[in-house]
């Protein structure tokens, strides 16, 4: 899957994800220079929890970008 606009959770347009059958997810977002993995061993496929957790994982890796962008190395 190829994202056209950016998303809620904070993935940019032109990154890419996938998905497996236990809800298992990656991502891969080139503008910002980050990937994501979550692996769960759960059915059925697209478990609302599951789903939940993975959208929680990826907005805390983007917040975590954007706290640390507005820091400079010593």
């Amino acid at each position: 899957m190829i994202n056209t606009a950016k998303t809620a959770e904070g993935r940019s347009p032109g990154s890419m994800a996938w998905a497996g059958l236990a809800n298992t997810f990656f991502w891969i977002d080139p503008s910002r220079d980050v990937t994501g993995v979550i692996l769960m061993q759960l059915l059925p496929f697209v478990d609302k929890d599951c789903l939940e957790a993975f959208a929680g994982f990826e907005r805390g890796v983007y917040a975590g970008l954007d706290a640390g962008s507005g820091q400079r190395a010593a």
